[in-house]
């Protein structure tokens, strides 16, 4: 009764502000996963279950790009599974690992720092030195660039893991606090560049033979922007109104559920791309 009374208690508004801060922890984790490590048989199976679906679709309001790849993989669906796992295996490989040369860099600096191909710039530092203030660092330090697009988006899905907390302990300072930050961060460190990224591969040879990558990475252009747009709004109606500690809302449970497993799943590669608590 005290559980029923306390999800009736709750607004209409922060229910679509609890769904919201659930789907963008749930898409920074499954791009994390996706461009961190070689795809499996279990993430690939993630990528096309209907909860992956219905996030996109969560945070598809008004955005028609958004739409159009949760449309994109739903059609995905309709591959042979081994088949399409080969290939998409294939494909990260040609994208994200080599050894041919890849088709663009997957890393900030190029496109933000020196305008040239070197690694550990100025602003690889500058995003070290973010990770450091949340409590965190790249697992292979000073071995792995820190602006991967990858590590970012495990960044982002750490700290909307974090927001996601603050709500449900109704704490409104931290969760306003974490959503500026994130706002920020992918305003500055990721949308800058991401969407050249994405052009450049699909632009590339690799790209003309697409399976899913150049889709992935466009659609991870549009969320990051759209998520500019949600961390601000979000932010000013935490800073506007008070939070009480609450349970998941029922309706949102088996996403959370989702969310925990497909933190769990570890790629073939994704100990590169890790963040991990800084000691």
């Amino acid at each position: 009764m005290e559980k029923t009374m306390e999800n009736a208690g709750r607004t209409q508004d922060a229910l679509q502000l609890e769904a919201l801060l659930v789907s963008r922890a749930y898409l920074y984790a499954l791009f994390h996963k996706l461009m961190g490590g070689e795809p499996n048989e279990q993430l690939l199976a993630v990528l096309l279950d209907d909860t992956t679906a219905d996030v996109v679709d969560e945070f598809a309001a008004g955005s028609e790009a958004l739409q159009a790849f949760g449309e994109f993989l739903v059609a995905l669906r309709a591959n042979d599974a081994s088949d399409l796992l080969d290939r998409a295996r294939d494909e990260y490989t040609r994208v994200f690992v080599g050894p041919a040369a890849l088709p663009a860099s997957p890393y900030e600096s190029p496109y933000t720092g020196a305008h040239d191909m070197s690694l550990f710039q100025e602003n690889t530092l500058a995003v070290r030195g973010i990770y450091h203030d949340h409590g965190l660092r790249v697992r292979r330090e000073q071995a792995v660039p820190d602006d991967h697009v990858a590590i970012m988006c495990a960044y982002m899905a750490e700290l909307a893991n974090r927001a996601l907390e603050a709500f449900h302990a109704g704490n409104a300072a931290a969760l306003t606090d974490l959503l500026r930050d994130a706002g920020s961060f992918v305003e500055t460190h990721l949308a800058s560049w991401i969407g050249i990224y994405a052009e450049s591969v699909r632009n590339s040879k690799a790209g003309a033979a697409a399976v899913m990558y150049p889709q992935l990475l466009e659609a991870l252009t549009t969320f990051a922007h759209a998520d500019i747009v949600f961390t601000v709004e979000a932010a000013y109606w935490a800073q506007c109104n008070s939070l009480e500690t609450v349970d998941v809302a029922p309706e949102l449970a088996p996403a959370c559920v989702a969310l925990a497993e497909l933190t769990a799943i570890h790629p073939f590669g994704i100990q590169d791309n890790e963040l991990v608590n800084l000691d």
